[in-house]
């Protein structure tokens, strides 16, 4: 697998590198990384908290929410772990480099929530419990249950 600089589009067939978009919008390389990562900030600045997730789904009407985790591929970071030999973004089930979101998503799909990225190693019940969310879904259960897949 080759290394990328940034992927757009969709699927691997479809990744667009940063340059190349660079160059066909006639700016500098550096200048599309600082607009990627004023655009990535701009976004985080903007996710609500769980609870204000959970609170939308209410008000929405929603019947259930889902839960689900997804390990986002990389191939930028390494970090050695505690065990020699075994590196912190390394997923053994995906067999990927990567980082561990987790998701809290409307019936349909859509996200509603998502959590800061873990180390790809992480199962998804440590990095649920990392960001506290299981208190929040237990104590909306009674009004909006949570459907999550047998990981959790």
């Amino acid at each position: 697998m080759s290394r990328r600089d940034a992927t757009a589009g969709c699927g691997p067939h479809r990744r667009t590198r940063l340059t190349q978009l660079a160059a066909d919008n006639a700016i500098c390389g550096s200048t599309a990384y600082r607009y990627l990562h004023e655009g990535i900030d701009a976004l985080a600045e903007r996710r609500p908290s769980p609870h204000g997730a959970l609170l939308a789904a209410k008000a929405a009407g929603y019947s259930h929410v889902n839960l689900d985790g997804t390990l986002i591929e990389t191939d930028r970071v390494a970090t050695p772990g505690p065990t020699p030999g075994v590196d912190l973004w390394w997923s053994g089930k995906h067999h990927h480099h990567g980082g561990n979101v987790q998701v809290v998503s409307a019936p349909d799909g859509w996200p509603l929530w998502t959590s800061q990225v873990r180390h790809g190693r992480e199962h998804d019940t440590a990095c649920v419990r990392h960001h506290e969310v299981l208190p929040m879904l237990a104590l909306a259960a009674s009004d909006l249950p949570t459907l999550a897949d047998l990981g959790y």
